[in-house]
């Protein structure tokens, strides 16, 4: 299960009817850009007359925002899915609401999955996993029951949800089959079954937790655990990965170079995979959905990646996070592998820095939004931006 607080924050959403619009490489010998520490004093945590801006192309104000803001979703090209006393979509190149949906929001595990027109909320509860699909303007379209719809096979994670770029498609990993829902027809199909004993001559996959489409939705790409098939279930499970064409045609299947994975991370067609916190090795595994290159991002230190890993909208940047007296965000350029920026964000309250920060990364405006304390009702939420372009 995901870390509290990563990179799809841990929240719930009670939905009410519909809503409406407002009036990598190796890097060990990287350099490292280091800014003064900012001082985020939870005094001064979303004052009216500070909106938090980095540049012109980039704001984040959380005075509008009504109540605590518990969270923050990528929607699309630069939108926010902002959850406070209510939904909001946020659009952080003008600094303004788009659309709001009056939903009270306590907070429990969330994912977003947007598409054109649209975003998935998946939401866990004590009711088990509910897709809550909206529109542009998040008005409410349709409620699935994940649990009642996959037949009572359980959906253990909101990332086992995704959305072809259409929102027509939806992919959806149960713990033991994968499946593809076409929505307009309300039609339900099982694309691979674990029981049915999926896998090649080296692997096997066992369960799952994890669904993504491929760029040009034509393929669906899953991950999970398994075992090999020449020693049989007997031996300790590993994490896998593969892909299979949405009709249920060629099946790839392979194992991820990493002892133990917490999640998948989704971000246009690139997976990650941040590592257990018992396996955490200063690096981060990753491939490419649709050609299956396996790569793997180093950090700066092997016990980097514990307090959080962060993946950026288009997956071109990857954060980490390191709590102690103040909190350290270190971003990375995927593709290089450079170290591109390391902020100090230093708070007056050691609650701020005692639990996993949310951190969301803006490719475009290669700015990034911190959240502390998102998660902790006795205090409010603290924000600090920056800018990590160079």
């Amino acid at each position: 299960m995901r870390k509290v607080l990563c990179a799809a924050l841990a929240l719930s959403l009670l939905v009410l009817g519909a809503c409406s619009a407002p009036a990598p490489t190796d890097n060990s010998e990287k350099a490292t850009p280091e800014t003064p520490a900012a001082p985020l004093p939870a005094s001064d945590v979303m004052k009216d007359d500070d909106p938090a801006q980095t540049s012109g192309s980039f704001a984040f104000d959380s005075a509008l925002f009504q109540g605590k803001l518990t969270g923050c979703s990528y929607a699309q090209a630069g939108t926010l899915l902002v959850c406070a006393d209510e939904l909001y979509l946020y659009d952080t190149a003008s600094g303004t609401v788009l659309a709001h949906c009056p939903a009270p929001a306590p907070m429990r595990d969330f994912g977003a999955a947007p598409f054109k027109d649209g975003i998935v909320l998946t939401v866990m509860g004590d009711a088990g996993a509910i897709a809550y699909i909206y529109d542009s303007e998040l008005k409410l379209e349709e409620t699935l029951a994940l649990e009642e719809l996959l037949s009572g096979d359980p959906v253990v994670d909101p990332g086992c949800v995704a959305a072809s770029s259409d929102g027509n498609r939806l992919a959806i990993a149960g713990l033991s089959a994968l499946y593809l829902y076409d929505r307009p027809a309300g039609q339900l199909t099982t694309l691979l079954d674990t029981a049915q004993g999926i896998g090649g001559s080296s692997c096997m996959a066992t369960s799952l937790n994890g669904a993504a489409f491929t760029p040009d939705d034509d393929r669906v790409a899953f991950f999970g655990d398994g075992f090999s098939s020449e020693s049989g279930n007997g031996e300790d499970s590993a994490p896998v990965w593969g892909t299979i064409g949405t009709d249920g045609s060629e099946l790839e299947l392979d194992w991820l170079e990493s002892e133990g994975v917490e999640e998948m991370l989704r971000a246009d067609g690139r997976l990650f995979f941040p590592p257990a916190i018992s396996h955490v090795d200063g690096s981060l595994p990753w491939v490419d959905a649709a050609s299956g290159a396996a790569h793997r991002l180093a950090f700066s230190a092997s016990d980097e990646g514990g307090d959080g890993v962060y993946v950026s909208e288009q997956g071109k940047y990857v954060a980490t996070a390191e709590l102690g007296d103040a909190l350290v965000v270190r971003v990375y350029a995927v593709d290089s592998g450079e170290l591109v920026a390391t902020e100090t964000i230093e708070v007056d309250d050691s609650r701020y820095v005692g639990r996993i920060p949310q951190v969301i990364l803006l490719d475009d405006a290669q700015a990034a939004i911190v959240l502390l304390g998102c998660g902790i009702e006795e205090i409010d939420t603290a924000v600090a931006t920056f800018s990590f372009g160079a």
